[in-house]
Order: C-alpha cells, then sequence, then structure tokens
C-alpha cells in the first residue's frame, strides 16, 4: 500500500514535511512581587516578557505566551531578582542554580471546553471520571455512520459507548460526538462502526500494540484568566515604523503568527499588494521580497485569516476587478498558492467578513459589498458561506428570511467556539436610504437551524453609535471595538468599546497612554490573547495633519492596546513654527482622500467615456 501523507497534529493540513504554527502556553508566577517578567530558551533569554498581576486575589501574574512545539526552559524575573518556581519541573542550568522546564505539544491535541458548550447541559456526557479535578471535553469524529461507538483508555476500554450524531446545515454533512468529564492525563480511543475497530486518520493518533493505530487526546487543567483581568482600564502604546506609510494606507490586513505580523495589501494612492512582515518584540519592518509561487494582484478591502502556519487571502478589490480568489501563504517555506475551492462559491465582494469555526475547521464568511464598474450593478450582500477546509468545498448556509440579518458590508464578526457576533456596519443598496448600523446580531452554529437572533435590546450599557470601516478583536473572549466611521461625511471615529458575550454588557473602558488618532478601514489583530495591534487606515485630511511634521513624516506608527503600562518608544514634538514652516507639498502629500467617494467617483467616470 502506498503510505498515506500525515495531516498536521495542530491544523488537519499537511505541510510537506515543514513545522505548523504556534501553541498557547500560560504561564502563571504565584509568589508575590511587583514587576514580574517572563524570559525563556525561545528568545535565549533574552527578552522579558511582562506579565499581568490579577486584580483580585490571589494576586497571581499570568501571561499567555505562543510557542513552538518543543521543551523550552524559563525563569522568572521578580523585582530585579532571578527566581524559579519550585512546584514545576527544574533543571540545572550553566549558573549553579535551576531553570523551569516545559513541553509544548501542538494545540489541537487539548481539547478542553467550557463556557458555550457548558450551556448544552449534561444530555450528552458519555463518561464521568471519578476525580476531584475534571475537565469537560469534547470528542468527535467525521465518519459518517448512523451507528459510531467508542472505547477509549479512561475505563480501561471496558465501556463501549454510543456517540450523539448530528446534522452540520452549515456542512451539508453529519458529526457523531460526545462529552466526557476527564482527568488531566493523556488518553487513547478508538471507534466501532460495524462491530469493526477503526481510527479518524483526520485526528491525532498513535500506534498501539496490534500494528494499527489508536486516536489520542491529551487533557490539560482548565485555565481561567478572566480573573486576572481588568478589561475596563486598557492602555495604548505608540511604537515607530521606519520608512514605510501605513498611516497612509487603508483596507490592509493585518495577520499574526508566532511573534510576527504579516501585512498584506491596502489602498493609498494606489492598490498595492506589498506584502511585509513586523517583528513583534523589536517592531522592526521588513519587506517579504523572497516569497516563491503566484503573489495575488494589488487588492483593498480583502479578508485575511491564519490558519496553522499559513495566512488566508481571500476576495478584495482593485481599479480593475473586484475579486473572488483564494490565496494561501506558507509562512515556513514561504510559498504562495492559489487554491481553487469548489461547491458554491460566494460571489465576488469586498469589505466582507471571514471567520474560523476552529471546532469544525471551517471558515464562514458573511456580508460584503459589490458594484459593477459600470455602476450598472450594485448588491449589499448578507448571505452566509462556509468553507469545509476538510474538503475544500464551500457551502451556502440557507437562512429562513425572518431570522435573517439585514444586508451589510464594512461590519465586523467574532467567532467564539460556534457562535458568531457580527457588529454594526452599512448598507448602501440603491433604492434605499444609506443605513449605518451599531446592532449586534448572534449567529449559533450549534443549533440544528442556523438562524441570527439580534441581541441589541438584550444588551445593557451604553452601545458604541451607529458606524462601519470598524475593528473588532476577540481578546480572552471579550470583544473590543475600536474606531470606524460615523453617519457624517467627515465623522470617523477614535472610541474604544468592550463588549462582554457572556454578560451581554457593553462598556467604555478607561483608557490612558497614546490613543491613536481617529481612522477607520485600519488593520487590527490580536497578540497572545491579550493584546490588541493597529495600523494604517483612513484618517482623512485633518487627522494626518496632526501626524505628519518634517520632523516625522516618514515614521508612521503602530498602537498596541494591552492591560499593562507601557512607555511610548519615541514621542514627536511640534511647535506652531515647525507647522508653518511646512511646505505646500508636505501637507498635500498627507491628505488621503476619501476611498469610498474616490473609487464610486473612478467608476462613475469610467461610466460615462463608454
Amino acid at each position: 500500500m502506498i503510505p498515506q501523507p500525515k495531516n498536521c497534529l495542530k491544523c488537519g493540513n499537511q505541510h510537506n514535511g515543514q513545522d505548523c504554527a504556534v501553541n498557547p502556553v500560560i504561564f502563571e508566577w504565584k509568589y508575590g512581587g511587583e514587576n514580574v517578567r517572563l524570559f525563556g530558551s525561545w528568545t535565549q533569554f533574552q527578552v522579558g516578557h511582562p506579565m499581568v498581576k490579577s486584580r483580585d486575589p490571589p494576586y497571581f501574574h499570568t501571561i499567555q505566551m505562543n510557542l513552538e512545539r518543543g521543551s523550552f526552559q524559563f525563569k522568572f524575573n521578580v523585582d530585579g531578582v532571578w527566581k524559579f518556581d519550585h512546584a514545576e519541573r527544574l533543571v540545572a542550568d550553566s549558573y549553579g542554580s535551576q531553570n523551569n522546564v516545559i513541553d509544548v505539544l501542538p494545540s489541537r491535541l487539548f481539547n478542553t471546553s467550557s463556557g458555550d458548550e457548558q450551556m448544552d447541559g449534561e444530555k450528552d456526557v458519555l463518561f464521568r471520571c471519578q476525580g476531584k479535578e475534571t475537565v469537560r471535553v469534547k470528542i468527535k469524529t467525521d465518519l459518517d455512520c448512523q451507528e459510531v461507538f467508542i472505547a477509549g483508555s479512561w475505563d480501561n476500554w471496558a465501556g463501549c459507548m454510543l456517540l450523539k450524531r448530528r446534522y452540520l446545515s452549515f456542512a451539508q454533512q453529519y458529526q457523531n460526538y460526545g462529552y466526557f468529564y476527564l482527568e488531566p492525563g493523556s488518553y487513547q480511543y478508538k471507534f466501532i462502526i460495524g462491530g469493526q475497530w477503526v481510527y479518524d486518520q483526520t485526528l491525532p493518533s498513535v500506534e498501539n500494540q496490534f500494528n494499527s493505530k489508536n486516536n489520542i487526546i491529551h487533557v490539560k487543567k482548565l485555565f481561567k484568566t478572566q480573573a486576572f483581568i481588568n478589561y475596563d482600564r486598557v492602555y495604548f502604546t505608540q511604537y515607530q515604523i521606519v520608512n514605510c506609510r501605513f498611516e497612509r494606507i487603508n483596507g490592509l490586513s493585518l495577520t499574526n503568527i508566532g511573534d510576527e505580523f504579516y501585512i498584506f495589501g491596502g489602498c493609498g494612492s494606489n492598490f498595492s499588494n506589498n506584502f511585509y512582515v513586523i517583528n513583534s518584540t523589536t517592531h522592526a519592518l521588513q519587506v517579504i521580497d523572497d516569497s516563491k509561487g503566484p503573489i495575488p494582484d494589488p487588492r483593498a478591502y480583502h479578508n485575511a485569516i491564519k490558519y496553522g502556519n499559513k495566512i488566508i487571502i481571500y476576495g478584495g478589490l482593485n481599479q480593475n476587478k473586484v475579486f473572488d480568489d483564494y490565496y494561501v501563504y506558507n509562512t515556513t517555506s514561504k510559498i504562495w498558492t492559489q487554491s481553487k475551492p469548489k461547491g458554491q462559491i460566494p460571489p465576488a465582494r469586498e469589505k466582507a467578513s471571514l471567520t474560523f469555526m476552529q471546532s469544525n475547521h471551517t471558515f464562514v464568511y458573511f456580508g460584503g459589498y459589490y458594484c459593477s464598474f459600470d455602476m450598472e450593478v450594485e448588491k449589499v450582500f448578507n448571505d452566509v458561506h462556509c468553507l469545509n477546509l476538510t474538503n475544500m468545498i464551500w457551502t451556502e448556509l440557507h437562512i429562513e428570511p425572518s431570522k435573517q440579518i439585514p444586508p451589510r458590508y464594512g461590519h465586523t464578526a467574532n467567532m467564539i467556539k460556534e457562535k458568531m457576533y457580527v457588529f454594526a456596519g452599512q448598507d448602501t443598496t440603491q433604492g434605499h436610504e444609506p443605513k449605518v448600523y451599531n446592532d449586534m446580531w448572534l449567529l449559533d452554529f450549534s443549533q440544528k437551524e442556523c438562524q441570527f437572533k439580534n441581541l441589541t435590546n438584550e444588551i445593557k450599557g451604553q452601545p458604541p453609535s451607529p458606524r462601519y470601516g470598524h475593528s473588532a478583536v476577540l481578546l480572552q473572549r471579550h470583544i473590543f471595538v475600536f474606531g470606524g466611521r460615523g453617519q457624517g461625511v467627515k465623522e470617523f471615529l477614535g472610541d474604544l468599546f468592550h463588549f462582554d458575550p457572556d454578560r451581554l454588557i457593553w462598556s467604555q473602558p478607561e483608557v490612558s497612554g497614546t490613543v491613536p488618532i481617529p481612522r477607520c478601514y485600519h488593520a487590527c489583530e490580536s497578540y497572545h490573547n491579550n493584546e490588541l495591534w493597529i495600523v494604517g487606515g483612513n484618517a482623512g485630511f485633518h487627522g494626518f495633519q496632526q501626524l505628519s511634521n518634517s520632523r516625522n513624516k516618514h515614521h508612521p506608527h503602530l498602537y498596541v492596546m494591552s492591560f499593562v503600562e507601557r512607555d511610548d518608544d519615541d514621542t514627536w514634538f511640534q511647535s506652531p513654527e515647525e507647522i508653518s514652516e511646512r511646505t505646500y507639498q508636505d501637507r498635500a502629500s498627507d491628505y488621503v482622500e476619501d476611498d469610498d467617494f474616490k473609487f464610486q467617483l473612478e467608476k462613475i467616470q469610467k461610466a460615462l467615456t463608454k
């Protein structure tokens, strides 16, 4: 038999010998101190990562790091003194002391559930360990059979249990699943179909003593970080990027993989397919000019999302075309590939949302805008398309019209477990009065029939004003909304809001530090699940007047929002005399014309010349 290629344990894809992306790891310091930093062998102990102290007892310091698979040593610096945790694994260092050590396994091996899945009730629980500290886990398989049984090492293979079965309307396929309460540890298991023992080749597996394979799951102790973070007090820090004008580019994308951020495309004076990488520690920017394969055409208002060690680029537009193409960039091999999924492919569009449902390895594509260049065809979408990454087939999700969300674009969408939260956006459909929204909708994929639910009137607190072109980033199961454009032509927004999906509450955090100027269609991304990075955007003429002067006009900035106070690495001061000395050309170069108006004007001019 020809050996089958092995699937990556983290993302389920085949990497052709390349390593997959990083894995989230929680570090904790329980022994007091004020200024605690984490150092590790992943950076040769050269970089100290500040840890966050809880606002409430027991006042532990915590941090989440994204690490590659492997064994790492680490140590804590507490108020200037090197210390290690006696309760954790130790190894001798080269200075006569000791370091802690940790083994990092691919994150897809760990299957813990909380929050949303706790609300499913106990009807689907198949097994409970009798230990004091058990973790609720979900085991599922796409093996398609009416009756699928499971047995495992959690009870020494003594029991054989029938899995529950449900139909996934968004994937148009059945899934067999069950919930288990297991103690932290590793467990092997296998499925029984038609009296035959089988394993799922798409799930992590190990060799067994019968020259076959068992599936395997590693259960980690559930770590809740909500108690350690004050979401109502945040800090903005400004960092300098040299020799680049991201502040004058909008519709670009920012994607974090490991300790690096990848910036692609956007529109300033022209549409671009420039590709950059920023190191999260040094903030050094490099042009990626050594990649191989077909590079995507210049574009803006596209979607970019990470999947393992890959970046997926989808859709967008430039001056010649509105796209429906699908590109993949492998950050390890530096190779671009163009994939052609099958099925019910979404029509070409811009300013849509693309989210990832990890539990089902599915991309969810919603909303967006299309306008032909002759202005004859215009459409604002409210359709939902799902791309199954295991077979690369698109499926359109059919939703009952009475349970459908109004069409929109320039909105945001965030996925928490199997729930997608859609916020705000605008609708400029011809024949209707333009609308700008500030509503919140929920699409729950765990339900048998997927339907949108309007949460707007159920949410407490003062909501953000109507907007589009804003950003919404998920940090620790909380959604942070920044900026955007309001209902007025010159209404650029620079406010920050916090939405708690569990309690259904809007709040506006207390903000300190160097806050970004108001902007829309900027790029925004999370880092370590506790930082929000912002770069670029359209701030209009008056906004960029504040940024540009003869000293710093070639030094744009990125902004980092976190729950830890830091100092800016560069502070620019300007006097009225310095501003008045600027030339007309300098001032004119700051102006970023309204992208929507400019592009519509170009379309009209083309139509008139025909």
